[in-house]
């Protein structure tokens, strides 16, 4: 069991102990869970509330908070104490798990499919026809790599994953569990025999550095490709539709939905729950609120908010107009009778 004292922590993050500096903890935990051998933190006097009532035994703060030093408790005081703790929970990490190279016995390895002999296939894992898998890569239990898909050196595809045919991956890639890579795109067209379906026939491609949460799901193109580029960051429970781009270190949040067709920029965030529509596209740096719906091509560095989604300015002055025609309409009144007064004033005089 690893195990810190308050000095030895201050001194890796460059913080000041405020108490006892040889106060020992063993693990690191939220406010709330914290036990007297755990480390916590608070970056902001919002939740002070939370570590009054902690039992945390060390709480890294940030410059700004005030705090007391008691027989219980030790602080750290250090720049930015979200960042800190975030150091100093790599201290408590788990060993990695080690995955030895090779196939596991029930992985189905096609004869033609090549497999890097660093890279490490699972159990129950299945890799079709002309598959390629890089070295070091990681194939978990129960995953799927359809036929001539190619995923690149230093990957981890972890349990039950879906690749499906012809998709190309990079390098560095990490997919969480249940993901589902190159499922067809949404195209049908109505006739009057009912709706046909559309062939996709284009693929996936992810380039290097990505990672995608459990459970989302990147269709295949219908034609050319669906891309999501260096460095892009996607939650659990995203849809991201067929022929949409995805540009450089952007990051979709938890159950958000991208139309097909949508070209996203570079360093984009789009927020949880929002629905980017198709054939749209959003400038580089653009930050799209939660839950918001945009129907319109948003351009670079621009925040939108709402249903349908609008500018930071146009929220906010919608939002607070009513409370200014209440205010307006007391002023009316007022003016009203004041000018009734004076008119009742005139007529008496009269």
């Amino acid at each position: 069991m690893s195990e810190y004292t308050a000095a030895q922590l201050a001194e890796m993050i460059n913080g000041t102990v405020l108490g006892d500096a040889d106060r020992k903890i063993t693990g690191v935990n939220s406010l709330g869970l914290a036990t007297e051998q755990d480390l916590s933190f608070l970056s902001t006097v919002k939740y002070r509330h939370k570590m009054d009532s902690s039992k945390a035994g060390i709480v890294l703060i940030g410059q700004n908070i005030q705090a007391e030093p008691n027989d219980k408790r030790t602080y750290i005081t250090c720049e930015d104490a979200d960042k800190s703790f975030g150091k100093l929970c790599n201290l408590f990490t788990p060993e990695p798990i080690n995955y030895e190279p090779g196939i596991a016995p029930g992985a189905f390895v096609h004869p033609t499919a090549t497999v890097d002999p660093t890279a490490s296939i699972g159990p129950n894992a299945v890799i079709q026809e002309g598959a390629v898998i890089g070295k070091n890569t990681v194939i978990c239990g129960g995953a799927y790599i359809g036929h001539f898909a190619k995923v690149g050196d230093n990957c981890f595809i972890s349990a039950n994953v879906s690749i499906m045919h012809r998709c190309i991956l990079g390098n560095k890639i990490i997919i969480h569990p249940g993901a589902a890579i190159g499922g067809d795109g949404f195209g049908f067209t109505p006739t009057l025999r009912g709706l046909v379906k559309v062939p996709q026939n284009g693929i996936v491609q992810i380039d290097d550095d990505v990672e995608i949460g459990s459970n989302s799901t990147i269709d295949r193109a219908r034609f050319g490709k669906t891309w999501i580029k260096k460095g892009v960051k996607i939650d659990n429970m995203v849809h991201v539709a067929h022929n949409v781009i995805v540009g450089k270190s952007s990051v979709l949040i938890g159950q958000c939905g991208i139309a097909g067709s949508a070209e996203i920029g570079c360093g984009v965030i789009v927020a949880a729950q929002a629905g980017v529509n198709g054939h749209i596209t959003l400038g580089d740096g653009c930050r799209i609120a939660g839950a918001s719906a945009v129907q319109k091509s948003v351009p670079p560095g621009v925040s939108v908010f709402g249903t349908p989604a609008e500018t930071e300015r146009e929220f906010f002055e919608r939002h607070t107009l009513p409370r200014k025609v209440k205010r307006l309409l007391s002023r009316i009144e007022q003016l009203e009778a004041a000018l009734a007064a004076l008119t009742e004033k005139k007529d008496a005089a009269e």
